[in-house]
């Protein structure tokens, strides 16, 4: 069955509005007795029956209610250096799929997309709807947040408040593995990982991020693009979740 998102679910009843609402309507032509799945964000799928269609919103009975159950143990927050939109794009989509809790875009020194503010807006918006697209399309119950570009002073301040594992994925680490880190960390709830951009990270960033409790580790003895990389981190962390029997 055709799964979609809806915030509305009360009583039994879900409302379906915007541009799910004109999919099911004008693209799927779906009516009234076609069965579907909804989900609401909340780790949960519904089955419904559909009432009513119009353009605008489609009225759906509830018919049975599940916990998805698909979700990692752990959060895995993808902190992500601005890079080009086609690459962000697939960095959100790959690591939704992957699992990721949420996306933290920031800026560096070496980024080289740097957009203006009503660009960033734009920008954000973009990947929240790519987030959403691919948490249905992998069956999801879930669809990850995507925060507002912050610098990465601002992304450092955070993380040193932050309370769980926090992953600097570093070109210049030799000795130290994820799978190290992660082995000696079993019980996090919330893990970071922190992904530079085309150009790496300064010194100083490393540094400032090192300060602010980073753990640096390396992905393998291959340099990863930085579109690659989040993907290939939140793949290994699946796996060591996963190998850990949740």
């Amino acid at each position: 069955m055709k799964r979609f998102f809806t915030q509305q679910v009360t009583d039994g009843v879900a409302c379906v509005t915007g541009g799910e609402a004109k999919h099911i309507s004008r693209v799927l032509r779906m009516e009234a007795g076609d069965m579907l799945i909804l989900f609401d964000g909340s780790g949960a799928d519904y089955t419904g029956k559909i009432k009513a269609v119009t353009a605008e919103a489609v009225e759906i009975e509830i018919l049975g209610k599940r916990e998805a159950g698909n979700e990692p143990r752990a959060r895995i927050h993808i902190c992500q250096a601005v890079i080009k939109s086609d690459h962000l794009d697939y960095v959100v989509q790959k690591c939704t799929e992957m699992g990721a809790y949420d996306f933290i875009p920031f800026l560096s020194e070496r980024c080289v997309k740097r957009p203006d503010e009503k660009s960033a807006v734009k920008l954000v918006e973009r990947e929240r709807r790519i987030a959403m697209e691919a948490a249905k399309q992998c069956g999801r119950s879930r669809v990850p947040g995507v925060d507002g570009i912050v610098t990465i002073r601002e992304l450092s301040a955070c993380l040193k408040e932050a309370n769980g594992l926090v992953l600097l994925a570093y070109e210049d680490e030799k000795r130290t593995q994820i799978r190290q880190v992660l082995e000696a960390n079993p019980d996090e709830k919330d893990i970071y990982v922190v992904i530079g951009p085309e150009g790496g990270f300064a010194k100083e960033e490393a540094d400032m991020l090192k300060e602010a409790g980073a753990k640096v580790c390396s992905l393998g003895k291959l340099i990863l693009r930085s579109e690659t990389a989040g993907l290939a981190a939140a793949a290994m962390i699946g796996y060591h979740l996963m190998g850990d029997g949740v």
